[in-house]
């Protein structure tokens, strides 16, 4: 398409744009409306806007189309979590989520690796139809799902700026736009990095992050409920600092390991925290606008990190980049503790 550096820009934070701009208008809508039938419009709209790839050679089409997919997007994932927690029973509420953060911690490791193959083994179109029929499943999924009928309440109007950050979860809502940061150095620096150093395997990292993750997620989930969030996120943000440290010096597979386990035992851990955090703050008839909180300060934390650090990656190295934002994590652990003095001596609700 003779696509300037600009516009391929473009095509990826547009989607971000369309998924941040759309949810606070899905909480709102979750607030006494169903789940399940969102959801399954938004499957089929992901389904239809995959199709369309193909039949575009325009940049500007392909840029709105690009901004569509993203709200179609935050739509899915909003009402899709919405759903998942409220099937989960409240004493179990935090092990629940993650285990459903498991699906999508391994689905987000997986899918560039498979989508990877087929375009390489196959062709763009190929790999376009074999995401469309994922969504077609996805829609099939979703009618053996029960979604419980919604509480009834009287809605406040809606307010654009209050839906996207709902006030009473605005804390957690912070620590995981700051918990962000490193995993949006992660996924954009991470591959350059493994080639200015040498190291071969950088895939490594990604699969075993997925994999401490995936079978931390039942002992996490039981600990939170237990104990609370704050000695978790304080310990796993510790975990998180020494894996983007570890990392920053990493020149053999070995380094990467370690950092990739530690990493996974860290983030990997503090995100469905976070987001469990996020949805007890509020009552039950706003649990859609709480998830949409929490997606959209994931997106803002990745957006900002992709941004920020790609402007100081011109003048400092991309070891230093990690050294940086793992910072982030032990700003943290410092709000989250002072959160729990508070909580503990009643000083505030919150910092």
């Amino acid at each position: 398409m003779n696509a300037s550096s600009i516009q391929v820009g473009l095509v990826t934070s547009l989607f971000t744009i369309g998924a941040v701009l759309i949810r606070p208008f899905v909480g709102y809508y979750l607030i006494d409306n169903q789940r399940k039938s969102l959801a399954i419009c938004a499957s089929a709209a992901l389904m239809i806007i995959t199709i369309l790839y193909p039949f575009l050679n325009i940049i500007w089409l392909l840029l709105l189309l690009r901004l569509f997919h993203g709200a179609a997007w935050g739509v899915s994932t909003t009402a899709n979590s919405t759903i998942v927690v409220d099937l989960i029973p409240k004493k179990r509420l935090g092990e629940g989520i993650g285990y459903f953060s498991i699906s999508t911690t391994v689905g987000a490791i997986v899918a560039p690796s498979i989508g990877i193959l087929i375009y390489d083994s196959y062709s763009f179109d190929i790999l376009i139809w074999s995401s469309a029929v994922l969504s077609l499943l996805a829609i099939i999924a979703l009618q053996f799902v029960s979604s419980p009928i919604n509480v009834k309440c009287k809605k406040k109007p809606f307010r654009f700026l209050d839906m996207i950050y709902e006030k009473e979860v605005w804390f957690p809502a912070l620590l995981t736009v700051i918990t962000t940061l490193g995993f949006g150095a992660i996924i954009t620096f991470l591959v350059l990095f493994g080639k200015q150093k040498g190291v071969d395997h950088i895939f490594l990292f990604f699969l075993i992050n997925a994999t401490v993750s995936t079978l931390l997620r039942p002992f996490t989930g039981k600990w939170y409920y237990k104990k609370g969030p704050w000695s978790i996120i304080i310990m796993s943000a510790v975990l998180g600092f020494f894996s983007l440290v570890i990392l920053s010096y990493t020149s053999n597979d070995s380094q990467l390991i370690i950092a990739a386990i530690l990493f996974g035992a860290g983030y990997g851990t503090v995100m469905p925290c976070l987001q469990t955090w996020t949805v007890q703050k509020v009552s039950e008839e706003k649990r859609g606008a709480a998830n949409a909180t929490f997606f959209s300060s994931f997106d803002v934390g990745v957006g900002v990190s992709a941004f920020v650090l790609g402007i100081l990656a011109e003048w400092i190295s991309l070891a230093m980049i990690f050294r940086f934002v793992s910072l982030s994590f032990i700003v943290v652990a410092v709000l989250v503790y002072k959160d729990y003095i508070n909580e503990k001596y009643g000083m505030n609700k919150s910092i």
